[in-house]
């Protein structure tokens, strides 16, 4: 017997950039966490039936580093179509969710669309949002081997995008440390850095060109 997916969900990966198709069952075990991950092994989100019949999907986000939690009721899925998945703070798209055909139309659409572009926009984009990904997971990397240190001696750190910065800020005190990502040159300089050290307010110019 032929039993179809529940939805699916497309992720874009925040490893490698590729979008990954997750078709989801109405069988799914409740409160059985399940791994959504890209071809590359990346962990792109957990899936999760509760008691109350709905799928909670919650999705780690490079952009922002907070998780996006998204909750799909059983009963609403036979008229569902599409849906985008966005960053709730950037607005950066993660994906989709919908029926399965509908995500293909879309993704053909989106290739086909930059197949016949004329201009540098679309692919700049693109290329855009991958550097912002590297740079996201090189910093990740850095904090969770101990190289980026702070004067007060905390090892909790937040991230905010402004503009073309990366601003790596102490959860404790007022240091922080911008890194560029105007271009792969900035992303290339980076990946040779081998520790960051943070300075304290004091020592450093807020009043920086974010633009």
């Amino acid at each position: 017997m032929l039993i179809h997916a529940a939805l699916s969900i497309a992720l874009y990966c925040q490893r490698c950039g590729k979008i990954e198709i997750h078709d989801i069952s109405y069988f799914l075990s409740r409160n059985k966490v399940s791994m959504l991950k890209c071809s590359c092994n990346h962990i792109q989100a957990t899936l999760v039936r509760d008691d109350s019949n709905r799928f909670r999907l919650r999705i780690p986000c490079g952009v922002c580093e907070n998780v996006h939690e998204h909750l799909i009721k059983l009963k609403d899925i036979k008229n569902f179509t599409i849906r985008k998945i966005y960053c709730e703070k950037d607005y950066f798209e993660l994906g989709y969710i919908g029926k399965r055909k509908y995500i293909e139309e879309i993704l053909t659409f989106n290739k086909l669309a930059f197949e016949k572009t004329s201009c540098n926009e679309v692919p700049e984009k693109i290329e855009k949002q991958q550097l912002v990904l590297d740079v996201l997971n090189k910093v990740h990397d850095m904090v969770e081997q101990g190289n980026v240190i702070c004067p007060c001696g905390k090892e909790e750190f937040r991230a905010d995008i402004m503009g073309d910065n990366l601003v790596l800020e102490c959860m404790h005190c007022d240091s922080y440390h911008i890194i560029s990502m105007r271009s792969e040159s900035d992303l290339t300089f980076l990946n040779k850095t081998e520790t960051i050290t943070l300075k304290h307010a004091s020592n450093y110019v807020r009043n920086i060109d974010l633009d």
